[in-house]
Parts: C-alpha cells; sequence; structure tokens
C-alpha cells in the first residue's frame, strides 16, 4: 500500500477533496429524485412537469430580480439554518427554533419602533441584539430543565414554539396593537432600524450580508476554537467527552443558548428587513425548514447557504410555477417532504452500514 508521505501533493490533494466531492454528489442525487418524485405527481394530475419546472426555475432564478428576491427569502433560511446546526452538533434537540424565530422578532420590532435618536448603524446593532437576547432567552428555560431535572428538551422546545406563537400574538393584539394596520402588529418600525436595500426594486437587504458574516462566524467557532471544538466533540460522543473531562453540561447549556440566538436573529433580520413591523404569522415555518436545511448541509454552517437558496428558490418559483401552469403551490411542500425523507433515510442507511461493518 502507497504510504502518506510517498504520495505527490496532487494525489493527496484529490484524496482530500474526495470526501467532500462525494457527499456533493450524493445530496445532488438526492435533489434530483425528490424533484423526479415531484415531476412524476405533476405528470398524474394532469400537467406538463417539464412545463411546470421552467416556471418554477423562470420565478425563482430567470430574472435578476427574481435572484435578489429568492436570496431575500434565503436570508431568514440560512439563519435557522444555522441555529439547527450549532444545536445538532452538540446534540441537542432543538425543535423550538420557530418559536424563538417569534421572540427574536418580536424583540427586535419593539426595539425598532420604541427606540428614538440613534444612528442607522446602532439602530440596527441594538435591534439584532435584542432579537439574539430574546432568541437565547426562550431557549435557555428547555435547556435548563434538561440540566436540571433531565425532562426531554424535544418535548419543551416544542411546547415553546406554540407558547411563543401565543403570546406575541397576545402582545400585539392588546398591549402594543397598532391601529395603522388590518393585521394584528406593532407600529412600523423607525427608518433608522431599517436594513438598507441592496437591489432597487428588489427586498434583498443588508440582512443577506448579515447572515453571510454568521456563517463564517459559526465555521469559524466550530472548527477554530476550543469551545467550538468541545461542542462538536460532546455531539459525536458524549461519554468520551465526559471522560475526557470535557465540559459537557456547559456544552450543552452553550450550543442550545447560541441556536437560540441565531434563531432570534433570524427573526429580527425579517423585521428589519421585509415587513418593517411585526406581524402575526409571519413565519411560514422557517424554524421547520432550518432543521430540514440542517441535515441537508450534513451540519456544516458553510453547506448552508446552498441548500437555503436551494429552499428559498422552491418557495418562491412555485408561486410563478402556480400562475404559468395552475399547479399548485402545495407541490414544493410535497417536494420537501420528499427530500426530508430521503435525507433521513439516508442518516440511517449510514448508521446501520457503520453498525454492520462493526
Amino acid at each position: 500500500m502507497e504510504s502518506t508521505s510517498t504520495r505527490t501533493p496532487q494525489a493527496r490533494w484529490l484524496e482530500a477533496l474526495r470526501g467532500p466531492l462525494l457527499q456533493v454528489v450524493n445530496y445532488v442525487l438526492i435533489l434530483l429524485l425528490a424533484l423526479a418524485i415531484g415531476g412524476v405527481i405533476i405528470w398524474l394530475s394532469g400537467k406538463d412537469p417539464l412545463a411546470a419546472y421552467r416556471a418554477l426555475f423562470v420565478g425563482a432564478l430567470g430574472k435578476p430580480l427574481a435572484v435578489a428576491n429568492t436570496l431575500d427569502r434565503a436570508t431568514v433560511m440560512i439563519l435557522a439554518g444555522l441555529a439547527a446546526v450549532v444545536a445538532f452538533s452538540t446534540s441537542v434537540n432543538n425543535l423550538g427554533i420557530e418559536g424563538q424565530l417569534y421572540m427574536g422578532a418580536f424583540a427586535a420590532a419593539w426595539v425598532g419602533f420604541g427606540v428614538r435618536g440613534l444612528p442607522q448603524f446602532l439602530h440596527i446593532a441594538l435591534a439584532l441584539a435584542a432579537a439574539a437576547l430574546a432568541g437565547a432567552l426562550w431557549s435557555w428555560l428547555p435547556i435548563w430543565l434538561k440540566l436540571r431535572w433531565g425532562v426531554e428538551e424535544i418535548v419543551t422546545t416544542l411546547m415553546f414554539n406554540y407558547i411563543a406563537m401565543l403570546f406575541t400574538a397576545y402582545l400585539v393584539a392588546f398591549p402594543f396593537a397598532s391601529k395603522n394596520t388590518v393585521l394584528p402588529g406593532t407600529d412600523e418600525i423607525l427608518a433608522s432600524a431599517t436594513f438598507p436595500r441592496l437591489v432597487r426594486g428588489s427586498a434583498l437587504n443588508a440582512g443577506f450580508l448579515v447572515a453571510l458574516a454568521l456563517v463564517v462566524v459559526v465555521q469559524w467557532f466550530l472548527f477554530r476554537t476550543k469551545q467550538g471544538y468541545e461542542l462538536r466533540m460532546v455531539g459525536l460522543n458524549r461519554r468520551f467527552a465526559t471522560y475526557s473531562g470535557m465540559p459537557v453540561r456547559r456544552s450543552a447549556l452553550l450550543g442550545m443558548l447560541l441556536s437560540g440566538a441565531l434563531a432570534g436573529v433570524g427573526g429580527g433580520a425579517i423585521i428589519l428587513g421585509f415587513f418593517l413591523r411585526f406581524v402575526t404569522g409571519f413565519s411560514s415555518g422557517y424554524g421547520w425548514d432550518g432543521i430540514i436545511i440542517s441535515l441537508l448541509a450534513k451540519n456544516s454552517p458553510l453547506a448552508v447557504v446552498p441548500a437555503s437558496i436551494f429552499y428559498a428558490a422552491l418557495a418562491n418559483g412555485s408561486l410563478e410555477m402556480q400562475a404559468v401552469t395552475q399547479v399548485p403551490s402545495t407541490l414544493v411542500g410535497a417536494i420537501k417532504g420528499v427530500i426530508m425523507f430521503l435525507v433521513t433515510a439516508r442518516v440511517f442507511l449510514d448508521y446501520f452500514s457503520k453498525r454492520w461493518r462493526t
């Protein structure tokens, strides 16, 4: 067998790329299979699958403004995906990202319309900080119950989603209700708290740049810092981390708080960049999309970006597809479900194949 030291630099470089390339090919095949199954469903309903997917592509990426709007929708998905990546990397089951989005969104709106006299950069930074704090605080009680009494966070985080949605609905219906909106919501945030637009005529704003910056920060934190290494080791093998003297409980707490903070920033970004006020029902399930995106990205912060853009393209393109071909936009939900099933099935197959080999 050829030793590592005798290999050429090109051979070692290709060997290092083999794993990531195989992963990319694997997930491309999953996406193509999901689209193929969606195409069969369209065909069985009596529509033309090629025409439907052509319209979906045009609506998502066919024009410069469509691309910009897709990137705008991807902003909150990137942040929700990062929240899931941090939690799952620490083996913390945070199913409360949706609720943390809501709490972060309301906190950002509150600072956005309630604090005056600040320059734009400072006002936006303060609103995002409030969103991160609200998301982190909303994730604290479930993980505290887990560490203190062993209450499963799967249940508590899931319940906290509905508590957050109903609590914020109460806030905008009574103490913070605005008379200037048809839907229940707060007053509009001040101009100084609004993200600048990046493309004229599009909703794409500086929140997308914030999301990309946080992708780099999370990647650096998880793979270049001691705390990030501890978080990943706890997630990979809790027993090994315990025997190695790593702070397992602290890592679980830190992972959940960081996950909640990122989710809160996602809620704040969509308020400061798109809605410009808090309104009930602003999220179309972005927290759940973030969980699927993290699975699709295999818990890689960098891979969250293309996965989020793909999901955003499906969501935006579905409207054009329905308008042009009368194929219902709910088909996208079916495609997402197929992707979720295939990704989950792959995880189980990998697990059992490793057990079989050992």
